[in-house]
């Protein structure tokens, strides 16, 4: 792939260009950046000539919302990168097993109406209810912060939530370090789409002892044909030996139609010795389509834990890019995906440990339960040549309870350095033989016995949620895609009295 012709001149222009998660390009001379941040406002009006016939189509209306003055430039370089992006398609190879046809085929608008519809905080807390975070919520209602439906009462002094008009010096920034580099073509589409960024900022020594959680809602406007299209975007900030959780669920509002495109991207940066613990719920409309980045940057003695249980949507990709940027680095991510009719539940993950006494443990479990549905995980771990002493883990577990349900799974495990400790292992089936035989053996029943065994099955990531609230939904969410997929463990109503994957 050849990279774009600079016009001649003192000044080199910056061009990128796109192909699946491919890019090229070429540096910014000081007096260029200098004009092209003073001149955003003025480009961004005039709408750039993309090369991707789609895109073409169906990017204009973003082009012409308002953009708030703190993302203005971070929007037209986004617009920069658009004008050369090329929809992915099953020929990309980290595409080969998704296909984004529901999506390409339908044409996107914005959200009708910016305010959304009637939403009251008792309403919201009904039905996402999560009582450890009564006084730390915040509510994305089709990709903008909603101030008046957030509750952000018991922060401590030292942490900042809101968007980037009040954000602390710097923060601007921050903002796209990761996805320019690594972020792929969703996170270009965010980026060029983005009405509002929610920034969280958390100053040095603070720690939030209570969940922050952020529920982002849709309100599925459009039509058979038509996506409404929202762009949340989050900008994390970590400072040293700060420490905070963040509980990310993505929802369709309800009585919406339920057919929108939701395209997220959360940028974190984790600093010296700074904790992030995030769980990751996305329980989207059947009708939805869901795209997600997550890139991470960890500095030495950081620890990320990423805890995700993937179940609604009827097409969801997640990508997640994790870069270990120092000594005695901790990451653990855990994954828990359940892909019932219709449905492709796509994970694709790069770990990058580039230095001594790294760890990293990654736990992959993924249901299928209907001939039509279908799991994708594809997971690269690099243990580059100086992260030596390092000790690496990668499983991948997935259940296929009837014929024709599919799952694409590549584990993969690249190690440069000699003095480490890698494992990594892949396993696909149904419910084992030996399992059933030791239930009925003791008199229980074929189904209560599949029943059982399925729902412990992803017990191991999702007690990992903690939150009873949580963990209540998720199952209730388990049970009813397992009913609709047709499985026999599923043919008796969740007693609303059990408790949640093994609650006590």
């Amino acid at each position: 792939m050849m990279p774009i012709a600079h016009t001649p001149s003192s000044s080199a222009v910056t061009r990128r260009r796109f192909f699946g998660n491919n890019v090229t390009s070429c540096k910014f001379s000081r007096h260029t950046s200098s004009n092209y941040l003073l001149n955003a406002k003025a480009a961004a009006s005039t709408l750039p000539a993309l090369e991707d016939q789609w895109l073409a189509k169906n990017m204009q209306s973003f082009h012409a919302a308002n953009t708030p003055d703190g993302i203005s430039a971070f929007r037209a370089k986004n617009w920069e990168a658009l004008q050369t992006l090329r929809m992915p398609t099953k020929r990309n190879e980290e595409y080969r097993f998704t296909d984004l046809s529901v999506l390409t085929q339908s044409t996107l608008q914005a959200p009708v109406s910016s305010s959304g519809p009637s939403l009251t905080k008792d309403e919201i807390s009904k039905v996402h209810s999560l009582p450890e975070a009564d006084q730390t919520r915040v509510l994305i209602l089709d990709g903008v912060f909603q101030p008046h439906l957030s509750t952000l009462n018991g922060l401590p002094a030292g942490l900042y939530v809101g968007d980037m008009s009040q954000a602390p010096p710097g923060t601007a920034a921050l903002l796209g370090s990761q996805a320019f580099s690594r972020g792929g073509p969703f996170a270009v589409i965010n980026g060029a789409a983005a009405e509002d960024v929610l920034v969280i900022s958390v100053a040095s020594r603070v720690v939030l002892d209570t969940p922050l959680h952020i529920l982002y809602l849709s309100s599925g406007s459009g039509t058979e044909s038509v996506r409404s299209c929202s762009a949340p975007r989050l900008l994390l900030h970590a400072a040293e030996g700060s420490a905070i959780e963040v509980v990310e669920e993505f929802a369709g509002v309800p009585g919406g139609t339920g057919r929108y495109f939701s395209c997220a991207v959360s940028e974190m940066i984790l600093e010296k010795d700074s904790q992030v613990k995030h769980s990751y719920i996305e329980e989207d409309s059947s009708a939805s389509v869901h795209m997600k980045g997550t890139l991470v940057h960890q500095a030495e003695q950081s620890m990320y834990k990423l805890t995700e249980a993937r179940l609604g949507s009827g097409l969801s990709r997640h990508d997640v890019g994790v870069e270990q940027g120092g000594a005695d680095t901790h990451t653990t991510l855990r994954h828990f995906l359940v892909a019932g009719p219709s449905q492709l539940h796509d994970l694709h993950t790069k770990l990058e440990l580039s230095h001594p006494r790294g760890q990293a443990v990654q736990l992959h479990k993924c249901i299928v339960a209907h001939s039509t549905g279908k799991g994708v995980f594809d997971g690269n771990v690099k243990v580059n040549k100086l992260a030596q002493k390092t000790d690496a883990q990668q499983l991948s577990r997935n259940l296929l309870l009837v014929p024709l349900a599919t799952v694409n799974v590549k584990p993969n495990l690249q190690i440069i350095a000699d003095d480490v400790k890698c494992t990594h292992g892949c396993s696909v089936s149904d419910l084992r033989e030996d399992e059933l035989f030791y239930f009925r053996a003791r008199g229980i029943d074929i189904e209560a016995a599949r029943r059982a065994l399925v729902s412990s099955f992803g017990a191991e990531v999702t007690q990992q949620l903690k939150y009873k609230a949580l963990m209540a939904r998720v199952q209730a969410s388990v049970a009813a895609t397992l009913l609709a997929g047709g499985d026999s463990s599923t043919s008796s109503n969740v007693n609303a009295d059990e408790e949640p994957y093994g609650v006590s």
